[in-house]
């Protein structure tokens, strides 16, 4: 769910959109996994304010600083720092494997060019 919050109105909106999702998924026989669903905020204001976490089910909603979602890291700064660390070091650990079994140079060239690029 992804919700624009400008106001105290917004947020009043935004808890009616979480219960009103909540009670649909009850209506139509989901189960909400409260466990695995997660709350992040993205705020660009310097004077960020706190929000209480989320409620469903009597169980607060984790909130975290970043997630993966379509397999890109997300961050509440919109940095991608997390992501490209991420990809850095896998493409590491794969240049590594490649090294320990003593490639030809094309076949690193060709890891360079499709993986790391």
């Amino acid at each position: 769910m992804l919700a624009l919050l400008s106001n105290f109105a917004s947020y009043q909106s935004y808890l009616s959109s979480v219960v009103r999702f909540s009670s649909w998924c009850s209506n139509n026989f989901l189960h909400l996994n409260v466990s695995k669903t997660k709350e992040m905020c993205i705020d660009f204001r310097r004077n960020s304010t706190v929000i209480s976490p989320i409620v469903i089910n009597g169980e607060p909603v984790e909130h975290v600083y970043s997630f993966k979602y379509l397999g890109v890291i997300l961050d509440e700064t919109l940095s991608f720092t997390e992501h490209v660390t991420a990809v850095q070091k896998k493409s590491q650990q794969r240049l590594h494997f490649l090294r320990n079994y003593e490639l030809s140079t094309l076949i690193h060239y060709f890891f360079h060019a499709f993986a790391v690029a």
